[in-house]
């Protein structure tokens, strides 16, 4: 009965998975309807439509995510993977360029997704954001490295306060790699971002998600917070570009590369593509990013 139980569990978890994969690709490219309910989407209910007249942050009009749809637009490669009719033009950011689909939906294109955060710049970042949902996600990200969808999936039972661990079981399927079923990772955390995560779940069930925002209304907080930060090129980040900021800080501390993958769920080619880069970070910076990752990376 037990084991029958456990099997209808995992099932629900990949369709929602699943679900989910398919959300997060259409806000990549810009197909979603901004009045959908992204939260139900992900958890593989009946999208329901949003009262975009209602003060709460997760929703948001058609208006802003268009205002603030930089940092969400698809790669070239990702395009063209697409078969789409590209009529890509320059625009006034040398790194970003506009289009027009085949079915007349406008699009940009940003040419280089490599851009991470340094530390200073990502303290700006963070003291700009409007309110604790929003420093609660972002801290998330930060300090595990894990995609959008892997955090939002996170459980309180999923976080181990005695062995100072993290668990994601939501995990991104490698279906090139034959993998069916998201492959779960375990890894360590501080015991600073511990202490936190202890705050951020006093109140939950282990059963309760950590609470981590929409991906839309995340968007559309972090493209806000860069603009007041005053970091001129806020148009090349994304959600995505957190992880590569956590990699590269992992980096800049000498970790192995095994370690990386590891924590990161990447193959080797991947690290050398994203993270592998020439050492950049100056000792100041190194000192500030201890600051932020606390004990992660304590004696290196």
């Amino acid at each position: 009965m037990e084991e029958k139980k456990e099997m209808n569990n995992l099932q629900i978890e990949v369709k929602r998975h699943k679900l989910q994969q398919q959300f997060l690709e259409q806000i990549e490219f810009g197909n979603h309807s901004p009045q959908i309910n992204a939260t139900s989407c992900v958890n593989g209910e009946t999208p329901t439509p949003v009262d975009i007249n209602s003060p709460r942050e997760e929703q948001h009009t058609r208006e802003g995510l268009h205002k603030r749809n930089y940092g969400s637009s698809p790669s070239l490669d990702k395009i063209q993977d697409k078969k789409e009719c590209l009529d890509l033009k320059d625009t006034e950011h040398q790194e970003l360029k506009v289009g027009i689909k085949s079915n007349g939906q406008k699009y940009s294109v940003r040419t280089n997704r490599k851009r991470f955060f340094y530390p200073n710049e990502w303290n700006s970042f963070f003291n700009s954001l409007a309110s604790p949902k929003q420093k609660l996600s972002f801290d998330i990200l930060v300090n595990t490295g894990c995609r959008y969808n892997e955090g939002f999936n996170i459980r309180k039972r999923d976080i181990d306060f005695e062995r100072g661990t993290l668990t994601l079981k939501v995990t991104k399927i490698k279906a090139k790699k034959g993998q069916k079923f998201p492959e779960p990772r375990t890894f360590r955390l501080s015991s600073q971002f511990l202490e936190r995560l202890k705050q951020y779940t006093k109140d939950k069930n282990d059963d309760e998600k950590i609470g981590m925002l929409s991906a839309p209304a995340l968007n559309i907080a972090m493209k806000k917070a860069l603009i007041k930060a005053g970091i001129k090129d806020f148009y090349m980040f994304s959600l995505h570009n957190v992880r590569k900021t956590h990699g590269n800080w992992l980096n800049a501390h000498r970790f192995t590369i095994v370690d990386i993958c590891k924590r990161l769920g990447h193959d080797y080619n991947t690290f050398l593509g994203s993270y592998a880069s020439a050492d950049i970070f100056r000792d100041e910076d190194r000192v500030e990013i201890k600051e932020i990752l606390g004990d992660l990376i304590n004696g290196r």
